[in-house]
C-alpha cells in the first residue's frame, strides 16, 4: 500500500503534517475531508519495502479477525452509521496490515459505486462464497445489520467445530511423530553398534535383531531413494487429489474410513445444515442456497448430493427425496428435512439438524480421543518394546554363551 506525505489544517487553522498509507492521493484526500481537515498538499514517499510490507499480502486472516470485523461494522451500521464511514472507522482500527488493505479497497470501491458484495467478492481468499452471497441478500433486503450477526454467529461456530476436530487428532499425531522419531534415532544409531559388538562375539543375532539391523542397512545404503520416493509418492498424489477423479477418490475415503469416517460424515452433516439454515434465514431464494452450499462443501461426494438437490428443487421436487435416495445421510437427516418441508419450518428444522449433529460430533470427538491416546500408546509401547527385545535378546544369549 503506497504512503503518502499529507500537509492539512484543521477547523482552528492549525498546520498538521503527517504520514497516512492510503491506495491513492483522491482516496487519501477522501478520507482526510472526512476527517474535517482542509487540504493543502498530499505527495507520495518513496521508502524502500520492509519485510513486513513485502510479506503483508501473504499474511493469514485469521478466523477471529473476521468475525470482529464483522461484529463491529454489524455494531456501527446498527448505531446508525454508514457503510462508507464504517469502513473508514475500521481501517484505522485493524492490525492486520493484509486485512487493513482490502478493506481499504472494499471502501474505495463503494465510494466508486460498487455495492458491498462485489467489493466483498473481489476478495475470495478472505470473503468466502457464502459470506458474499449472504452480505448481498442483506443488501437487497435491507437488513444488512442482522445478516452481518449471522454471519459472525455462523462462522464462531464453524471454528469451535473445527477446533474440536483438530483437538482430538493434535495429541495422537504429537505422539505419532515423536513416536517415529525417537525409533528412527535408535535403529541408525545404537542397534549398528550392539549389532557389530555381538557379531563380533560370535552371538548368533534373534530374528527381532536382524529385521531392526537390515532396516538399518536400508535406511543407510538408501536413504536418498527413499527420501525421493516419499517427495515424489507425495506429490503424485497430491497432484492426483487435485483431479476431479482424484478428489472424489479421497473424499470418499474420507467419509468411509474406519472411526474417522463417521466422525467426518457427522461435521459435514453439521455444516452443511447450519450453511443451508442462515442462508434461508438471511433471506437467500433456496436455489441460490443450494448453489452456494454446493460450492463451500469440501467433500466432492457430499456436493454431488447437493447437484442432485439442486436439479429436484429446480423441477419443483423436495429437498429430502435427492437425501435420502443418496444415501450418504443418514435416515433421520431426510426425515427431518420432510417434516420442515411439510410444515414450512424447514429453517428450524436444518438448525436442530445442526444442532443435534455438532453435539454427537462432540461425543464423537471426546470417545475417539479416550480410545486413539490408549491406542497409539500401545502401538509406539510395542514397537519400542520389539527395539529392546532385539537388544536384549543377544545380550542374554551372550551372557549363555559365556556362562558354558
Amino acid at each position: 500500500m503506497p504512503i503518502f506525505e499529507y500537509k492539512v489544517r484543521d477547523t482552528s487553522g492549525k498546520l498538521v503534517k503527517g504520514e497516512m498509507e492510503a491506495a491513492s492521493k483522491e482516496a487519501l484526500a477522501d478520507r482526510l475531508s472526512h476527517l474535517g481537515y482542509f487540504i493543502i498538499s498530499i505527495k507520495g514517499v518513496t521508502r524502500f519495502p520492509t519485510l513486513e510490507d513485502i510479506l503483508a499480502p501473504f499474511a493469514r486472516v485469521k478466523t477471529e479477525e473476521i468475525v470482529m470485523f464483522t461484529v463491529q461494522l454489524a455494531s456501527m451500521i446498527g448505531a446508525g452509521i454508514s457503510l462508507p464511514n464504517s469502513l473508514k472507522i475500521l481501517i484505522d482500527q485493524v492490525e492486520n496490515r493484509r486485512l487493513k488493505g482490502i478493506i481499504e479497497k472494499i471502501y474505495d470501491d463503494i465510494k466508486g459505486g460498487s455495492t458491498f458484495s462485489d467489493a466483498l467478492g473481489k476478495h475470495p481468499g478472505v470473503f468466502s462464497t457464502l459470506f458474499v452471497n449472504m452480505i448481498h441478500s442483506g443488501e437487497t433486503a435491507g437488513n444488512l445489520e442482522i445478516v452481518l450477526k449471522r454471519i459472525s454467529t455462523f462462522i464462531e461456530a464453524e471454528a469451535e467445530l473445527k477446533q474440536k476436530v483438530l483437538t482430538a487428532l493434535y495429541y495422537p499425531i504429537v505422539l505419532t511423530v515423536v513416536g517415529i522419531a525417537v525409533i528412527i534415532l535408535v535403529i541408525t544409531t545404537l542397534i549398528p553398534a550392539f549389532t557389530r559388538i555381538f557379531i563380533e562375539a560370535g552371538v548368533p543375532l534373534p530374528l527381532p535383531t536382524r529385521i531392526l539391523f537390515i532396516t538399518y542397512l536400508t535406511i543407510h545404503a538408501y536413504w536418498r531413494h527413499i527420501i525421493v520416493g516419499i517427495v515424489i509418492a507425495y506429490l503424485g498424489l497430491r497432484w492426483f487429489g487435485r483431479t476431479p477423479q482424484g478428489k472424489t477418490v479421497f473424499d470418499s475415503i474420507k467419509i468411509r474410513m474406519p472411526i474417522w469416517g463417521p466422525l467426518n460424515r457427522k461435521v459435514i452433516t453439521a455444516r452443511m445444515s447450519r450453511t443451508l439454515a442462515t442462508l434461508i434465514a438471511s433471506g437467500v431464494p433456496m436455489l441460490q442456497s443450494l448453489e452456494t452450499l454446493e460450492k463451500t462443501v469440501d467433500n466432492e461426494v457430499m456436493s454431488n448430493v447437493i447437484k442432485n438437490v439442486y436439479s429436484s428443487v429446480s423441477k419443483g421436487q423436495t429437498i429430502s427425496s435427492p437425501i435420502k435416495e443418496s444415501g450418504e445421510f443418514p435416515p433421520m437427516v431426510s426425515q427431518m428435512i420432510a417434516v420442515g418441508e411439510e410444515s414450512g419450518a424447514l429453517e428450524a428444522m436444518l438448525n436442530k439438524i445442526a444442532d443435534l449433529y455438532e453435539m454427537t460430533t462432540d461425543y464423537s470427538v471426546r470417545r475417539l480421543t479416550a480410545l486413539l491416546e490408549p491406542f497409539f500408546l500401545i502401538i509406539i509401547g510395542g514397537m519400542i518394546g520389539f527395539i529392546f527385545a532385539s537388544i536384549l535378546l543377544p545380550i542374554f544369549r551372550m551372557v549363555a554363551t559365556l556362562r558354558h
